[in-house]
């Protein structure tokens, strides 16, 4: 399948960009029930023939736009975590591992579809999609650092569920604020809360 990704002619790969470009624009003004195919050519200068060629309704363009942008984002994860991470971690925490740096880089460069994906009601599968990345993305994290269990202070699942469903609510919450800090930055500051906490001293005890 990837042999035939790298051989799809340039004219095909825009075409089925200029139909997702169309979906996202058009889910974004009216929602997605409301849109049909019809709008969705006209909005990509396309005619419906040419629609049909690539896929069978609205629901199989929706379902391989999705497919395809998660797919994207896994790609761009597929760094091996190792010891380096922990190294980083310890060295210095204003310079996110690249692994951090890509999961912000990767949603800022399709950031109008992410946010209206992550939004719509009609396309809870995505978020789930998403959900299901992150939880691989904090698993691997949190097992480079501590793989013993004994020296976690909640069960490992907790923390990775607990931790990737804060991921994905910042990461809504950054785009829904029209992406108003930089992927460096995001990253350095979910790391820090994710490593350190919020507070900066707590007063507990005191």
């Amino acid at each position: 399948m990837s042999n035939k990704k790298q051989k799809m002619d340039p004219r095909v790969m825009r075409t089925r960009q200029l139909l997702r470009d169309a979906l996202v624009e058009l889910i974004e003004e009216r929602g997605y029930e409301k849109i049909t195919v019809q709008d969705i050519t006209e909005r990509a200068t396309l005619n419906r023939a040419t629609f049909y060629l690539h896929y069978s309704d609205k629901l199989d363009l929706l379902y391989q736009s999705t497919k395809e942008i998660l797919n994207d984002l896994v790609s761009s994860l597929n760094v091996h975590f190792d010891d380096k991470i922990k190294i980083d971690f310890l060295k210095d925490e204003d310079e996110p591992h690249d692994t951090f740096m890509h999961l912000f880089e990767q949603i800022s460069l399709n950031s109008k579809l992410y946010k209206v994906f992550l939004t719509e009601k009609d396309i809870p599968y995505f978020s789930s999609g998403l959900k299901e990345i992150i939880i691989d993305f904090v698993s691997n994290g949190i097992n480079s650092m501590q793989p013993d269990d004994k020296k976690l202070t909640v069960p490992r699942e907790m923390a990775i569920r607990y931790f990737a469903a804060a991921f994905l609510e910042v990461i809504v919450w950054w785009l829904e604020n029209d992406m108003l800090y930089s992927p460096k930055f995001m990253a350095t500051q979910l790391l820090r809360i994710t490593v350190k906490g919020p507070y900066i001293d707590l007063p507990f005890g005191k």
